[in-house]
């Protein structure tokens, strides 16, 4: 029981049922800035989750961007 406890991601259930926001930025944007195809997905993701206050500015998306795509595996 505790294997599964500790693959399931705690951000990602807290979020189940909640209606996903848009993405900033579309995959061609986010290839052209350089994040690798197979990362575009999930870097789409959280800059979704981040951007959702709109606190942030265009240009901190897209260097945050940046660092996402380097922590992912």
């Amino acid at each position: 029981m505790a294997k599964v406890l500790w693959g399931v991601d705690p951000l990602a259930a807290s979020r189940l049922g909640q209606k996903q926001n848009e993405p900033p930025f579309t995959q061609k944007e986010l290839a052209r800035i350089g994040i690798p195809a197979h990362k575009i997905d999930r870097v789409q993701a959280e800059l979704a989750r981040l951007a959702a206050d709109k606190t942030l500015t265009r240009a901190e998306l897209t260097q945050l961007a940046k660092k996402i795509a380097a922590v992912l595996l």
